[in-house]
């Protein structure tokens, strides 16, 4: 017996298999593979599967070691992700140095031997059919040649290994945000890579996926027209031109569970899109700008058997004068999949936006199982620590992002003279709190704080501070005070601002949390305080009574 037992070694709960002694492969691309299948009877293939992704390529190669018998994968069907343009390059051209594929997005696994990967290139013939018509499927693949394995026994080969470290975290609810489709999927990368628990999945060599629950994405200047379009992405731009018609048209491509664009135009004659806009131009406060995917007729009697939409609504509405596009997924492989789709959604608002005279505001998208396959682990870290400090280098603060919850400003008050604070601002704001905490409770509460935080008799290496510190929360445009809170030290200040949730973003949480706890300094020591600059360490020489013990 030339072919393993079991054969295949990958996928065998998902694969169509049929004569085992047959020469011939077929690999449907993203055409539903019992479609394919109903074209023939069992004796005429192998195996028929989905390539939906170039990693398959890696799978394929295993299999037929493990059943040398396979001498023809011939490739049919929608190519939706390029993954058959990048097996015939592969086979064209081979790989690099680093194993990855010659003039295409791909890459081997390097457990294969290289010598394997040649012999596979010489040995096995790729068959391009794609956009072909059925009929020339099937006569093309009952007029190939029956022929000999090309060894007499299977091989195998060591299996694709990983470093799986999970570091704890909230478990459900992550959320990361960008001005730039590329940026904002590279920092799920990162959040993936780091925090996505393991589980099961049938759609792995491994049968593993590493993933997080409930994860929110945001884009606020992604241009639709001209892209930003790095190096590291999985896919060329053309393969993503290639792409959007899912999205921007009603075509539905023949074998296919589903299309976007035909869920979102054409479901059962509606054009939800179209509803959206004239809805949008109508009445542009309407909370009820929605499109659905699902299909409750049918898609609920296929869920063991077939694909289901991983979109499952947009929704729109207008704030502050633009037009923001919320966008609801069931389950999405963030590495292959969610950055076409959020390009896809992007050109989609805009097309709402023009027809709605609106500029576009921010792009989101909820994704409740946001995962990646194991075969893409390797791959995505590498991606990360190669791209991360070039797409994110540190810039100071004030010149990186405004916090859209505001802008803080902190001062020292010693015995009511108040240091200057920047920008010229008033010195003098108020604010009432108007939560839900009582005057006496935050009193209290305060107390508490200045007790934990105050240093004992015995171990006071600082002067005990006579004036207080203040942090005012103002506006972006720094028109307005929005909030203000005082302590004796940085720790009653900051617990204050923590407590009410105040904070927004990580940096500017840091931030500030250096400026609460230069201030604290400057009060101790006697020392001159300006928000964003050094302290000036050699005033103490010229402060009277301030010494260390």
């Amino acid at each position: 017996m030339i072919h393993t037992n079991p054969w295949p070694i990958l996928y065998g709960n998902i694969l169509r298999i049929g004569n085992l002694n047959s020469n011939v492969g077929i690999a449907t691309l993203w055409t539903e593979r019992d479609v394919v299948k109903s074209f023939f009877t069992p004796k005429e293939y192998c195996v028929i599967g989905n390539l939906y992704a170039a990693a398959g390529i890696n799978h394929i190669i295993r299999n037929v070691f493990a059943n040398p018998n396979i001498r023809y994968i011939v490739l049919w069907g929608a190519d939706m992700s390029q993954s058959g343009h990048a097996f015939l390059k592969f086979m064209e051209k081979g790989i690099d140095s680093e194993y990855a594929f010659i003039d295409a997005k791909g890459q081997i696994e390097k457990e294969i031997p290289l010598a394997a990967i040649n012999e596979f290139r010489k040995q096995v013939q790729v068959i391009d059919m794609r956009g072909r018509k059925t009929n020339d499927l099937v006569e093309t693949v009952k007029k190939l040649k029956p022929t000999t394995a090309f060894a007499k026994k299977p091989r195998l080969f060591k299996p694709a290994t990983s470093d799986v470290a999970t570091f704890p975290s909230e478990q459900v609810g992550f959320r990361v945000e960008s001005d730039k489709v590329a940026k904002t999927w590279l920092r799920i990368l990162n959040l993936i890579s780091r925090y996505g628990r393991v589980e099961k999945t049938r759609y792995a060599s491994n049968n593993e996926l590493k993933e997080i629950l409930n994860l929110t994405a945001v884009i606020d200047h992604e241009d639709p027209e001209k892209e930003y379009f790095p190096h590291y992405l999985p896919f060329s731009q053309n393969e993503l031109k290639a792409y959007y018609p899912e999205f921007m048209t009603s075509r539905r491509i023949p074998g296919t569970a589903y299309n976007y664009g035909a869920r979102l135009r054409n479901l059962y004659g509606l054009n939800q899109i179209e509803e959206i806009k004239k809805l949008l131009k109508r009445r542009p406060f309407s909370k009820k700008m929605a499109a659905f995917t699902y299909d409750l007729k049918e898609d609920f009697k296929k869920l063991d058997t077939s694909d289901t939409p991983c979109l499952t609504q947009i929704l729109g509405r207008v704030e502050d004068g633009k037009f923001i596009l919320t966008a609801h997924f069931r389950s999405q492989d963030i590495f292959h999949g969610w950055p076409r789709n959020a390009f896809a959604l992007r050109k989609l608002q805009k097309e709402i936006c023009d027809y709605g005279g609106l500029p576009m505001g921010q792009l989101c998208l909820i994704t409740h199982s946001a995962h990646m396959y194991a075969d893409d682990w390797n791959l995505a870290r590498q991606l990360v620590e190669e791209n991360w400090w070039s797409e994110f280098k540190w810039l100071p603060p004030l010149y990186r992002y405004n916090d859209p919850r505001g802008n803080w400003i902190i001062e020292i008050d010693k015995k009511g003279i108040i240091e200057k604070s920047p920008f010229g601002l008033p010195s003098k704001a108020t604010w009432v709190l108007k939560d839900n905490y009582s005057s006496n409770k935050v009193r209290s509460l305060l107390r508490n704080v200045r007790k934990s935080s105050r240093p004992s008799a015995s171990n006071n290496n600082l002067l005990e501070s006579e004036g207080k510190i203040i942090a005012k929360l103002y506006t972006i445009d720094m028109a307005k005070v929005l909030a203000q809170f005082e302590g004796r030290t940085a720790k009653e200040v900051y617990w204050q601002i923590a407590d009410l949730d105040f904070m927004f973003r990580h940096d500017h949480t840091f931030s500030l949390g250096e400026e609460l706890a230069k201030a604290e300094l400057a009060l101790r020591l006697g020392l001159e305080f300006e928000m964003d600059k050094p302290l000036d360490l050699s005033q103490m020489s010229k402060v009277k009574n301030q010494k260390y013990k």
